[in-house]
């Protein structure tokens, strides 16, 4: 079993903190980890949901996190759109989600994960349970 997180939980593991689940592989999506990269490095006066945990941290740690963020730990699954894309092309036809929530609903299929969300995201939580996924929301 592979545990697939968003965004704001791969910010949470770059960190240092804990996966969802403690001893479960851990994944996520090139467009979560673009977005999260994008928030983080370019990252201006305001702080966004992304960046701010990032710019909080004392420096020693700050700088471990945007190591861990330029070059993602070897542990840590980036699934590869030359993999999701057939699927993601045959899932359209079922299901109407933008290009991000297309993208985790494939990758959970191919990877026969568990989804892990840090928001609400009604539309793509039905689709996952539709097509047989867990999907659950952590605060």
């Amino acid at each position: 079993m592979t545990q697939l997180i968003d965004d704001q939980l791969l910010g949470v593991v770059l960190r240092g903190g804990l996966p969802p689940l403690a001893d479960v592989p851990v994944a996520t999506t090139g467009l979560h980890y673009f977005r999260l990269c994008q928030a983080v490095l370019a990252s201006r006066a305001v702080d966004g949901v992304l960046s701010a945990p990032f710019n909080g941290l004392p420096t020693d740690l700050r700088q471990r996190a945007m190591l861990a963020l330029i070059q993602l730990p070897e542990e840590l699954q980036l699934v590869s759109l030359r993999d999701l894309a057939p699927l993601i092309g045959r899932l359209r036809s079922r299901h109407d989600l933008n290009l991000l929530g297309m993208e985790l609903l494939a990758a959970s299929i191919h990877l026969d994960a568990e989804v892990f969300l840090s928001a609400p995201s009604p539309r793509l939580e039905a689709a996952l349970r539709s097509e047989g996924r867990f999907v659950e929301l952590v605060v």
